[in-house]
């Protein structure tokens, strides 16, 4: 904004600013819980299996041996319908393996 300029828009509540910030907010906390949950779901495997990134609804996965690449592969959909178990409602997909 320019010096004198007038700004776009007044905020009047809180609640106004909040509504901006609270999609971001939700995708920041699920991130939290699902790097936690990854850990604590696949027990021993996690050190095997590391999360890298998420986009839309796919994981994508760092595997440090070839064996636990192949086993990721066998129980993808067990390890997406555990993890989907703790969010209010299922956004993982897929898991890829980078």
């Amino acid at each position: 904004m320019k010096l004198g300029q007038k700004p776009g828009k007044i905020w009047h509540e809180a609640s106004e600013l909040q509504n901006k910030f609270s999609r971001i907010n939700s995708q920041i906390n699920r991130l939290i819980l699902l790097e936690n949950i990854w850990e604590k779901t696949l027990g021993s495997k996690a050190k095997f299996w590391v999360l890298d990134a998420v986009k839309g609804g796919t994981i994508y996965v760092k595997v440090k041996v070839t064996a636990a690449r192949h086993e990721l592969l066998l129980k993808e959909k067990i390890i997406v319908k555990e993890l989907n178990k703790h969010f209010d409602k299922p956004w993982i997909k897929q898991i890829s393996i980078v």
